[in-house]
Parts: C-alpha cells; structure tokens; sequence
C-alpha cells in the first residue's frame, strides 16, 4: 500500500474542497489509499485547552467526545461524497480511530462513567496530575502513554470493562460503513499486558483475568472484519509489539526503528531491521516524517531524504507520504494548529525527483518481487534485492553520515541467481537511464557507481541488472 496523509483541517476547510482531479493526481502517482487525518467532531473542552498554549490552537484530533463526522468539515454527507470521489479515483480511505481514550468532554463519562480510569488506590498507585474531577463529581485518569505526561484534554479508557469492549468494537463497525480503514492511534496501549502494568498492578491477577480474559483487538478485529472483509487496520505501534499486533488482525504496523536507524545514520540499525523475517517486513508501514515527526526536510539533507525515500519505497511492505513531504515543507506542524506559521515555498525540483521515484516503485516487482538483503562490501551502504518474473532491481543506499556514495566500489556477485553462468551483465541506473557493461572478473562483477552518472551528493541509486 502507498499511502498518502493529509492532515484534513490544514488541508481544506470542508470535505469538498479536495477535487476529484486532486484525488485523481494522487492516484497517478501511484498512491493506493488516504489517509484523512483529523475527520471526526472536535472536542470544544479540548479547544479551550488548547489555547492555554497559544491563540492559534484549536483543539486536537485524537481528544474525540464522540464518533461523528466533523460538522465545521461539512459533516456525514459531504465526508461520503469525498468518499465516493477517491473511490472513483482507485483511492481507499482511512480515518482514525483513537482507541486509548476520549476527550475530556465526552458525553460517554456522564452515560457510562465505568468505562473510565477512575480513581481507586486498592489498585493502583495514583498522583492528583494524573486525574481530574469531571463535572459529574466521577475522578478520571488523563489519557496517558507511560513514557509522557497526561494529554490533559483526554480521558483514560478502560478495557477491562466488558461495556466498554462492545462499545469500541461497535464504533469500529460503524466506521467500516463509512472509511475502508483505520489507522488505530497508540494501539499498543490496549494490550492486556500494558493495561495490568499501568493501570491495575496492584489488583488480584484472578481478578484481572476475569475482568479482561483476552486482548480486546483480537475480537474487535476479526468482528470488523467479519462486517467488512475489505477493512484495514493500521496499528500505530512502538515498545517492539508491531508482532503481537500484526498476529491480532491488524494489516499493518508502523516501522518506527527503521526511521530511528535513518535519523541516527546507523547502517547496522538499519540492516538488522531489514533482516527480520520477511512476514514482518510486508506487515510493515515504513515512514520518513509524519505529523508527529519532524519534518523530513529538516531532519535529513536533500540527498538524505531522497536515498530514505526511495528506501521506503522500494522495500516490501506499505510506505506513508505526509502531505508536504514532497515538497520540502520544513515546518512541524502541532496537531491542534490549523495554519502554517512560516510561509514556504513548495520545492518544485523535490518533488519532481519523488514523482520519479514514485513512479519507478509502482512497478510490480516491487509490489510482489521476492526480496533480498546485502552485504555491501562498504559498511555504510545498505543494500537489497528484488526479483520478479525475469526482473532484477537493487537499491543501495548511503546511510552513514561522513562517506561519498559516489566513488563507491561494488561487486554484483551477490546479485546474481545461483544458477547463472553469465559472465557479462548490463547495469542501468534507473534514475537517468545510464548503463554500462560489467565483466567477470576475479570471480566478481565490480562496479563504480560513478560510472551509472552517480555525483558527488548522491546517497543512493535503484539499478536494474541483466545478464547480456
């Protein structure tokens, strides 16, 4: 899956401002499906909160009171028709579905005050930062991830409320009326493991056990599913538990340690997450900036952020492309802000170069191409195969800071099919169409990636390989 993020409030002030022929542009660079970040109401409890920080917020996302389409987006119907359009266009969409928590005005607390954290020190250790007293006098926990403070406009869903569990798996099925897809935020905070770990370590285990006998994904997903075979779940995942959720139902998982490997330049990072079994590679959503990410332009140089790219790209799995990415966009956007502060010009050479790289990565072999990683002869290039049919395609990559991609020396043995008694072998750069001849020599193919019209700057190169 190439899958596109538009962060839906920035974007556009109502649905139908995203034209079919936008959809449709989308669509032909090669993008299978959208992501519209940001559709359902927004909190007004979460707006106000908001502002504390600064007059131009305007509320988050992710602090949801209810799943309803966004009434100031142009609400249900004008969301269908944006729908239908992207439909038209080859496009499926994804919404979110913030799973961990609610806003902090939610109508759910009044309804069903038991499907929150509420304060209760018999089974748990609890600090007055982490609750807050709700208007109905019920003391509810903030929603949290256990590694940062409290989002104080949300508040703390409880799994082991069997109500609850039907509730959210309800809401799941009613999404799958309207979106082809979820990406679910912080899904690895509903793991029973978790769960017992913040939230009730000090309860009898019998007790917990009865409470929340199982992990609530693995129902929710397959009930989903069941309602809607052709619906994607999309975990945002971290804490190395991509693998539990992938074996939970979910179609895919995000890749956070590739995009550490990157940010860190760290070659051996980034080949030991390309050497994990390749169910775990295809299950993967690869990434190089998204709205919680810096942006990509500021993080990587030019030539860095092009050699990741085509990495994401090239590798099996699914990759993400964050609206503005492709153009450069250097300014990191909070969640709850709905303008630009800085006004930048978008970068036309940029997004030329991944327009190319799009369309070279569209082709089958990458979609369905056996897959196969290299040891570079240089430590600091990363290297894999893919294969498909009679094709043969190789990435490599420049991942270390300080070294010069284009005066590297390689050898293609490592390319070639067991059975193959070629002695002669075409190598074209796939980027400018540049070839040259290789000869057996020494028992190696050596080339220059200078030779393929690689310059200096350059980090990477996609080439394809056929014995002559």
């Amino acid at each position: 899956m190439r899958l596109y993020e538009i962060n839906t409030r920035v974007h556009c002030q109502k649905f139908e401002q995203i034209s079919a022929s936008e959809l449709g542009d989308l669509a032909d660079m090669g993008f299978d499906a959208i992501w519209l970040m940001g559709v359902w109401q927004i909190s007004e409890a979460a707006k106000k909160i908001s502002r504390i920080v600064s007059e131009d917020f305007f509320g988050s996302p992710f602090a949801v009171p209810s799943y309803k389409i966004s009434q100031v987006l142009g609400g249900k119907s004008k969301f269908q028709s944006l729908v239908d359009r992207a439909h038209y266009a080859g496009l499926s969409v994804i919404v979110d579905f913030v799973s961990n928590h609610m806003a902090i005005d939610s109508p759910w607390i009044h309804e069903r005050p038991d499907f929150f954290i509420r304060s209760n020190r018999r089974v748990r250790p609890q600090s007055t930062s982490d609750f807050f007293l709700h208007e109905s006098g019920e003391v509810i926990a903030f929603g949290r991830d256990p590694y940062f403070p409290p989002w104080h406009d949300t508040a703390q869903l409880d799994y082991t409320s069997e109500g609850l569990r039907a509730r959210m798996a309800e809401v799941l099925r009613r999404i799958g009326q309207v979106a082809d897809g979820v990406r679910c935020d912080m899904a690895m905070l509903l793991l029973r493991n978790y769960i017992r770990h913040q939230w009730y370590p000090l309860a009898p285990q019998a007790w917990f056990d009865e409470k929340m006998p199982d992990e609530f994904w693995g129902h929710a997903v397959e009930e989903a599913k069941r309602a809607n075979p052709a619906f994607s779940f999309i975990a945002e995942a971290y804490w190395d538990q991509e693998r539990t959720l992938l074996d939970l139902g979910f179609d895919l998982a995000y890749e956070k340690k590739l995009y550490d490997g990157l940010v860190a330049r760290d070659p051996s990072l980034v080949h030991a997450r390309l050497s994990r079994p390749l169910a775990d590679l295809t299950g993967s959503l690869y990434f190089i900036e998204n709205h919680d990410e810096p942006r990509a332009a500021a993080r990587f140089s030019r030539e860095e952020n092009l050699a990741a790219a085509a990495l994401i790209l090239s590798l099996p799995g699914s990759a993400l492309i964050h609206e503005g990415q492709m153009e450069g966009k250097r300014e990191h956007l909070p969640v709850q802000r709905l303008r630009p502060v800085i006004e930048e010009a978008p970068d036309e050479h940029l997004r030329a170069e991944y327009r190319t790289l799009l369309e070279i990565t569209r082709s089958e072999i990458f979609r369905k191409g056996s897959f196969q990683l290299l040891d570079a002869d240089a430590e600091d290039i990363v290297g894999f195969v893919r294969r498909h049919q009679n094709r043969t395609i190789v990435y490599l990559g420049q991942i270390a800071e300080h070294s010069n991609f284009a005066t590297a020396s390689l050898d293609l043995i490592p390319l070639l099919r067991n059975d193959s008694a070629s002695t002669r072998l075409r190598i074209m750069n796939l980027l400018n169409s540049k070839s040259i001849v290789v000869d057996a020599a020494g028992g190696a193919f050596r080339f220059r990636t200078r030779d393929l019209g690689i310059d200096h700057g350059t980090r990477f190169c996609l080439i394809e390989v056929a014995p002559v």
